[in-house]
């Protein structure tokens, strides 16, 4: 489907040339279908609500172009420009910016009267939004009157009178309570489905993203990543199993601020934690993270989990600390499939012989892992089950009820233990390859900002300070074995 909005390269920075100077977006290039709905999402001061005003029309990029329908916005003439934030977008606000001295009324119906329509057709027009948004009994109050929520319908009202194309929320339930912010939201979501509107929403509160077909996740001034909701139908085309669902996109809504990196840690503590306590598991937390971030070596990280916690390890009894570490690295090493499985090129429409292989290997892993009896017919339904998991083409529910399913109505036959079983290993190595493999394409933020070099520094410290450690409590286990 063509774009129905581009931004190309943009830049905007703040003060540019003066001590303060800023760069809120950086480099920013983005494509949005007509009827998408987009979330903007990431930390205070992160870009997105700069970016939001740059495509509605009231910022300018300091370099970059913002293309909508097909025309550079910022080099519109001064009539086509301001029909362009009449007809083609409308907006609301986190202070729903309605005039107190008229009537909701009239407030809904003003943009209709800069647009020289004749009262009569306004007032019906505007009677209708406030009819179907449920507030048509207060049209004739003052909006100091209304409730949080119901000022919040009367913005949404007055942004869509002017039926535009695209309507842009800007922190749109910010200021409201849970169950007119739930409104609001379904009210949007509403107009974005039955009306074909094209939604563009800037949020910090990662329990609407749900809401959006796509969300942008911003951070130092640049789209960070792009992640499509599986849950929903998308506009744009996407390669099958491209929005594979896995642990980490689950993840990512419970900590929506960490890094790819840091979920995939939250991932395989959730899959090593047995019986401990609070302080282990964060403890654990830290040293799997130095683990995948190549600073210990397996055997570093078992003399870690047996050392004493008061030492500085995990205080783990010897036996479940072998077990713990061996299912770790056999989990980082076996999921390495699942990125070469990404990384392999797809031939059209047929399953290519190099990913046939990985997935035959993914396949052993799991038979060993749980010692399957090898039968031909149940390893010929096992790979199936496998390839269309992996591609994406089935949930993890779907595999798992496969695996379930009596081998005569085509199933794996497996007792629910053991298809629980395969099924979880299966989505811990989809779950560390894929987010592996995405890490790897992603946009990275500028390794010349003030934040980039501080966390850099104190990583490099932390990493010093860890190996360091482990050096010293290794030296000291191989002097006590002697």
């Amino acid at each position: 489907m063509r774009s129905i909005i581009t931004t190309e390269k943009v830049d905007v920075t703040y003060n540019p040339g003066q001590s303060n100077e800023f760069k809120a977006l950086v480099n920013v290039s983005i494509e949005i279908a007509a009827r998408e709905y987009i979330i903007f999402f990431g930390p205070s001061g992160c870009g997105k609500s700069t970016l939001l005003y740059s495509i509605f029309g009231v910022l300018a990029p300091t370099s970059g172009k913002v293309i909508v329908k097909g025309d550079s916005v910022y080099e519109l003439d001064p009539v086509d420009f301001v029909m362009y934030q009449r007809k083609t977008m409308g907006i609301m606000y986190q202070s729903f910016n309605l005039i107190p001295s008229l009537t909701v009324l009239d407030n809904v119906q003003l943009p209709l009267i800069f647009a020289g329509m004749p009262p009569s057709v306004r007032e019906r027009q505007a009677m209708e939004l406030l009819e179907r948004f449920g507030i048509a009994h207060v049209a004739h109050k003052r909006p100091s009157l209304l409730s949080g929520g119901q000022q919040q319908r009367v913005s949404v009202a007055r942004s869509l009178v002017n039926d535009p194309e695209i309507l842009i929320a800007d922190e749109p339930v910010g200021n409201l309570d849970a169950v007119s912010a739930e409104a609001v939201m379904n009210t949007l979501d509403e107009i974005n489905r039955n009306d074909k509107k094209t939604v563009l929403l800037v949020t910090h509160d990662a329990k609407y993203l749900p809401y959006a077909h796509r969300v942008f996740y911003l951070d130092y001034g640049k789209v960070d990543r792009i992640v499509a909701n599986p849950e929903k139908r998308q506009i744009i085309k996407v390669r099958p199993g491209e929005t594979i669902v896995t642990e980490i996109e689950q993840l990512a809504r419970i900590y929506p601020y960490d890094t790819p990196e840091q979920l995939r840690v939250k991932s395989l503590i959730n899959f090593l934690t047995q019986n401990l306590s609070f302080d282990q598991i964060v403890r654990l937390e830290k040293m799997t993270q130095h683990v995948i971030e190549g600073v210990v070596s397996e055997h570093q990280f078992q003399d870690e989990l047996t050392t004493d916690y008061e030492q500085g390890g995990c205080g783990i009894k010897p036996p479940q600390a072998e077990e713990m570490t061996r299912r770790m690295f056999q989990v980082l090493e076996q999921s390495k499939d699942i990125v070469r499985f990404r990384r392999t090129p797809q031939a059209e429409n047929t399953i290519d012989m190099a990913r046939l292989e990985l997935i035959k290997r993914i396949q052993v892993y799991m038979i060993g892992e749980y010692a399957i009896e090898q039968d031909s017919r149940l390893l010929e339904r096992l790979t199936k089950m496998i390839t269309n998991r992996v591609y994406g083409y089935i949930t993890r529910e779907e595999c798992h009820r496969q695996l379930r399913l009596p081998i005569e109505d085509g199933g794996g036959g497996f007792d629910i233990y053991l298809a629980a079983d395969l099924s979880r290993y299966l989505e811990k190595l989809i779950a560390q390859g894929v987010s592996h493999f995405q890490q790897h394409q992603e946009a990275k933020p500028d390794s010349n900002s003030i934040h980039a070099q501080q966390a850099k520094k104190f990583e490099e410290m932390d990493k010093g300070m860890f190996a360091k450690l482990a050096g010293i409590l290794h030296r000291k286990k191989e002097a006590e074995a002697k």
